[in-house]
């Protein structure tokens, strides 16, 4: 009999997304033309469709895995069992449960009845289309420090550049109508590229940041072209704030400013021009950044759900190298063997921010669900 553990793997498509209180957290976090509990929508705006670009945070391979923890199914020890419930040590035979832990981008697409072909649900209009690039790789080697190779790499293949490219693809451009929802993150991959240059000193933070603003202008200009003539709504979302990650955390005082201002730079730049680019009407900001902080904070970070927000749910696989592409980790409790990919933490009575060094665990994906869809439903669309 296979079981699914509780805590990093307890959120399921097949269940009502509940905001859990998470619904007046976001009216402290989400930006909207009009302030919180106001501005209702004439009509309010039911999507046909939903459409998502990204990066790592919002990525799914083919067969549904992603870089967060992923849902396995196990035996009642935790061991991972293959598809006749027997315990296997190979990863080619785990049985991966796409509905279960989900992205944020699932999890919006599933509040309207959606699902994606990556990840078949059951009773879903297959009305999502889950466009985000794949980095190939972490911005971390297989010891989970920072790598500036790794991250160049992941900035070449999920990167605003590369996001932008898909956003303006004919075969993207023909999912938008004024029914489509467009959900867009973009930019860690690039924070992180720019960290690498300054640390290699191959650019001043100056000229760093000003690179971080024009990414995210051209963001917002690419979403002008591409998107609004087609009427589609737009979810725009911040950057989380990359400085509460595990990685930055561990990083020396001054490296830990430097990403701090090269994320408020993309950010900034990202806002700022969208606030040019859109009204309130057809585009709403969501502050991924704010809630981050508010989900790391120990006054605050019960509200959401979370009580560890500072280590990594992903524990290292016995084999010692932690995985650089989805998944990063599974749900068992025992690691299958494999180096590629480890268990989750013994400790699965806390529940965490973040799966490995700089993603967002399966709690935090839910919590940015919610705020997004509360942006939505409250956005004079």
């Amino acid at each position: 009999m296979s079981r699914l553990p509780v805590s990093l793997t307890s959120f399921s498509l097949r269940q009502p997304l509940r905001a859990l209180g998470v619904v007046a957290a976001a009216c402290a976090v989400a930006v909207a033309v009009s302030a919180c509990g106001g501005g209702s929508q004439a009509s309010k705006f039911r999507p046909t469709r939903v459409v998502s670009f990204g990066d790592d945070s919002s990525f799914l391979t083919s067969a549904g895995k992603k870089y967060t923890v992923n849902a396995v199914a196990t035996d009642e020890s935790g061991r991972p069992v293959d598809s006749s419930g027997n315990p296997t040590a190979s990863e080619t035979n785990f049985v991966y449960i796409c509905g279960n832990n989900p992205l944020w981008v699932q999890s919006v697409a599933a509040a309207y009845g959606f699902d994606g072909e990556q990840c078949p649900v059951s009773g879903a209009t297959r009305a999502a289309y889950f466009l985000a690039n794949d980095p190939t790789t972490t911005v971390t080697d297989a010891t989970g420090a920072f790598s500036g190779a790794n991250a160049a790499t992941a900035q070449t293949n999920a990167g605003i550049a590369a996001v932008i490219a898909r956003i303006g693809a004919p075969s993207s451009t023909a999912l938008l109508n004024s029914g489509t929802l467009v959900l867009v993150m973009a930019g860690q991959p690039d924070v992180f590229a720019a960290y690498a240059r300054w640390k290699a000193g191959d650019a001043p933070l100056s000229s760093l940041q000003n690179d971080m603003k024009n990414l995210g202008i051209s963001l917002s200009n690419a979403l002008a072209q591409h998107v609004k003539p087609s009427g589609a709504r737009v979810a725009l979302v911040r950057v989380p704030r990359l400085l509460l990650t595990p990685l930055v955390q561990a990083l020396p005082q001054e490296d830990k400013d430097v990403i701090a201002a090269l994320t408020v730079a993309l950010n900034d730049g990202m806002t700022n021009q969208a606030e040019v680019d859109f009204d309130g009407r057809q585009l709403t900001l969501v502050r991924s950044d704010d809630l981050t902080q508010l989900m790391f904070n120990s006054t605050s970070r019960s509200s959401y759900g979370i009580s560890n927000s500072t280590d990594i749910g992903c524990a290292v696989p016995a084999g010692g190298a932690r995985a650089l592409t989805a998944p990063l980790c599974n749900t068992s409790y025992v690691d299958g063997g494999v180096n590629t990919q480890g268990s989750v933490n013994s400790t699965v009575s806390s529940v965490y921010l973040w799966s490995d060094a700089t993603h967002f665990a399966p709690q935090a994906h839910s919590r940015l669900a919610s705020l997004v869809i509360s942006n939505v439903n409250r956005n004079p669309f």
